[in-house]
């Protein structure tokens, strides 16, 4: 499935760029990147390029955790039992994990329960405190869960356990009275920073338990741990995250750790440079794998290893693990998508809500979020056992998941995120209930633009633009994900010189793209639907992201594409614009006197789209402007570039082929294509704008005639004249053309043709491998009529086509529409001359 997808940037000060560009030594591509990110000048350029653990915040800013140090330190003094209390996630795992290795390397061991997803679900349960407190437990240190267990600390109390809660997701209207909470999203914590991950907190708390001198060295036991989980989790990678993942991925491949160094190996990831893609896609799913499918304890086993045979084993064991989840998950992804096929009503819903029993609470999450990525809805998918349906939730942006929850939170057992992610268990008897509410409220809340995908870029790069330096500076701004994601860039008019498609099922597409005699590869992972659409020779702009490819030891430059825009092609049933263009193709009559225009036009060479962006940045409903683009491969660069601008600041935009469309008279930019001059009332436009050329004088003298010159801009850039005449070539059949169509015309069995114009495209294609258009077959017939070779109609989107026997040799040069076809060249070449003067 290919999603329309916008393509948006920021508008910003060149004068800045360039300011922060000089004062680092960076290209200014560079610079436009920092920018986008809100790194406005030197020296917050400097601390996020070079992110040093020293940037790292005071952790008694944290809300509570000099208490809960104070109170960690007397059981420890008083040799308590204490009881790490996790989740079964990679956070939870890791931050289950680090705690321990803290402990141990003190020599006050612990003990610590993470609940099975399957039995107990996600967080604090009465059960699992009792048995925790039978063992003897008088403290529980709970990590990446806990803030909504407001019941489950009571009952804890009641029993004289201390609670001192570790979360990081975000809290509801009632605390649990816990001896201590630690979490920055409380609303009267001062912590700098509250996007940190439940691994980081327990980062914090180990920092805020160490001598800050011992702390220097003793970062290291954790470090790799923390950058894992803080990537694996989806927290933004900026701020203290940054700092934590960035020095932990350089550290990684060096770690003592048995654990970590057994995974690198089952992954294939040793003597490698990491990046945070490789721990989200490799690492963390078979940590998480355990967790998912049986028993986390495997995680925990695996990261506070000691022994390497043991490690080795433990991570084999999570490798099968993570092959197992990936057959399960993929299997309910299958059923997933059969039920929404199959279910109308799931095409009206703005949130899917898909259930089903059976289905593996340990894999539903990313079930979710692959249904999220196919179908760009808020999605949440339920595995139903028992009257009870548990399961995740995952939305797109501009969604908050968490509120819209909180407000249907009667119909749950249970539920907890934030907004971009939830867990939830509910009532089967209530899921109707609970699809109904939470849609009433994405009504409310989202509009249609939500639900296009939005791809932000950069800046705009050529091929030549691509180098060696530009992805090394790429590379200092690593890592990236959520809140520091890759840079992307936009090329554009690249023609495709090799197409194919790669992997399994040709999921993926592969390129040799040209421009401008540079060439450069190109790979679109996922996007192997666009070889239906894409031909040889068409031109596309794309979204991407420069890297290397290296294969065999030889490195060399390459796109890595995120989507496609196809800006030109000759197949005329795969793109509408194409299509409607020749089908609306008019040619109209105007004087053709050779006189020039007495009044002097307001022409602009070059930089044409930064002078539409700059007009369409003013437009408004009150102020609307009129864009005229007369031929092809301008109103697909014109169209494209609005698209690009649609999810920035414009909002509606209509387009019409000969005349406005005025249905509705409510858009902020009107775009006609192949305009009729002389038809069009130009007094409702508060700027006029002619992309392109006319294709005769007579035109242009008609639209002189009918407008207000001063309102209106004309815009011209070296080559625009070549435009005009390929399209007027494209319309004006060759003698070969029309032997070739004449013959197929003949061919058929009957003298009466009733076809539509894919199908007679179809089979000339086909037959004599020649590429039409609608206008140049009109133009064919219309020639043959005048020749008495045959006689038609068009009704309902048919040609009624009659052969007829020639009784006499017909020489169709001599023909009147012939002549008049090659007059319009003609008078085509004496405009251009003019219009070039008038320069």
């Amino acid at each position: 499935m290919i999603h329309k997808k916008y393509w948006t940037y920021n508008k910003l000060d060149n004068i800045k760029v360039e300011e922060l560009s000089n004062s680092l030594g960076i290209t200014s591509t560079i610079s436009r990147v920092l920018l986008n990110r809100g790194i406005a000048n030197r020296d917050e350029a400097k601390k996020f390029l070079y992110s040093s653990l020293t940037q790292l915040h005071d952790p008694f800013l944290l809300k509570d955790m000099g208490k809960v140090v104070d109170r960690i330190k007397e059981a420890i003094r008083n040799n308590e039992k204490i009881c790490i209390y996790g989740d079964y996630d990679v956070d939870g795992i890791s931050s289950t994990s680090i705690m321990i290795k803290y402990f141990n390397s003190i020599n006050h061991p612990v003990s610590y329960y993470i609940p099975s997803r399957m039995e107990e679900g996600y967080g604090l349960n009465k059960d699992a405190i009792e048995k925790i407190f039978i063992n003897g437990t008088r403290l529980i240190i709970t990590v990446d869960c806990g803030i909504t267990s407001v019941e489950e600390v009571k009952f804890a109390n009641s029993l004289g356990i201390d609670m001192i809660i570790t979360d990081h997701h975000e809290c509801q209207n009632v605390l649990p009275d816990a001896y201590g909470i630690i979490n920055p999203k409380q609303k009267d914590c001062s912590y700098p920073f509250d996007k940190i991950c439940g691994c980081g907190l327990v980062f914090k708390l180990i920092q805020a338990l160490t001598p800050a001198e011992v702390f220097k060295t003793s970062i290291y036991d954790y470090l790799d741990i923390a950058a894992i989980a803080t990537v694996a989790d989806v927290v933004s990678l900026t701020d203290e995250n940054r700092v934590i993942v960035k020095n932990g991925l350089e550290y990684i491949s060096e770690s003592i750790n048995p654990g970590i160094q057994a995974l690198l190996k089952v992954c294939g990831f040793e003597d490698r440079r990491l990046n945070a893609g490789n721990i989200a896609f490799g690492l963390a799913p078979r940590i998480n794998a355990a967790g998912r499918i049986s028993s986390a304890d495997a995680g925990v086993q695996l990261l506070t290893a000691t022994d390497v045979n043991h490690a080795n084993k433990i991570a084999q064991l999570l490798n099968e693990e993570n092959r197992y989840r990936q057959e399960i998950e993929m299997n309910i992804l299958n059923e997933a998508i059969d039920i929404i096929e199959r279910n109308s009503g799931y095409a009206s819903d703005n949130i899917l809500i898909i259930y089903n029993e059976g289905w593996h609470p340990g894999v539903i999450g990313i079930v979710a979020s692959r249904i999220v990525e196919k179908y760009y809805k808020p999605t949440v998918i339920l595995g139903v056992e028992e009257g009870i349906a548990k399961g995740s939730a995952r939305s797109i942006p501009g969604f908050d998941l968490f509120d819209a929850m909180n407000k249907c939170k009667d119909l749950f057992i249970k539920f907890g995120g934030h907004e971009q992610a939830a867990g939830l268990s509910i009532n089967v008897e209530n899921i109707e209930a609970f699809r109904q509410q939470i849609n009433l409220i994405a009504k409310q809340t989202l509009t249609e633009e939500d639900f296009i995908p939005k791809v932000f870029y950069d800046d705009i790069l050529k091929i030549e633009d691509i180098s060696e330096q530009l992805i090394d500076e790429i590379q200092q701004l690593e890592p990236f994900g959520m809140g520091n994601p890759a840079p992307k860039f936009i090329s554009q008019n690249l023609r495709t010189v090799d197409i194919r498609g790669i992997g399994i099922d040709k999921k993926h597409i592969k390129f040799k793209l040209e421009s401008n005699g540079n060439y450069i590869d190109g790979i679109g992972f996922g996007l192997g639907d666009f070889q239906q659409l894409i031909e040889l020779d068409d031109e596309i702009d794309i979204v991407f992201s420069p890297e290397y490819n290296v294969y065999n030891g030889n490195r060399k430059l390459q796109f890595n594409i995120k989507d496609i825009k196809i800006k030109h092609s000759l197949n005329y049933r795969k793109h509408p614009v194409l299509k409607e263009y020749y089908q609306n193709f008019l040619m109209s009559k105007y004087e053709t006197d050779k006189r020039l225009i007495d009044i002097p036009l307001k022409i602009l060479k070059g930089e044409k789209d930064k002078i539409v962006r700059e007009k369409v940045e003013g437009a408004s409903k009150i102020k609307p402007i009129l864009i005229l683009a007369n031929t092809l491969n301008h109103a697909y660069r014109l169209l494209s570039l609005l698209e690009y601008k649609k999810s920035s600041s414009l909002n509606s935009i209509s387009i019409g082929f000969n005349q406005p469309n005025t249905d509705n008279l409510d858009y902020e930019v009107y775009v006609v294509i192949n305009p009729v001059v002389d038809k069009i009332q130009y007094k409702r436009y508060n700027n006029i704008i002619l992309y392109d050329m006319f294709y005769s004088l007579g035109q242009l003298k008609a639209f002189v005639n009918q407008n207000h010159i001063e309102r209106t801009i004309f815009l011209y850039e070296d080559g625009d004249e070549e435009s005009n005449l390929s399209i007027l070539k494209s319309i004006i059949p060759t003698r070969e053309q029309l032997v070739a169509i004449y013959k197929y015309l003949k061919d058929n069995k009957s003298k009466r043709i009733s076809h539509s114009f894919e199908k007679i495209y179809d089979d000339i294609k086909c037959r004599h491998n020649l590429i039409i258009n609608e206008a140049l077959f009109n133009n064919a017939l219309a020639i043959f009529v005048e020749g008495s070779l045959l006689t038609y109609n068009f009704e309902n989107n048919a040609y009624n086509i009659h052969m007829l026997e020639p009784t006499c040799k017909v020489d169709l040069n001599k023909l009147k529409y012939t002549q008049y076809l090659e007059t319009i060249k003609y008078q085509y070449n004496d405009f251009k001359n003019i219009w070039l003067q008038l320069l």
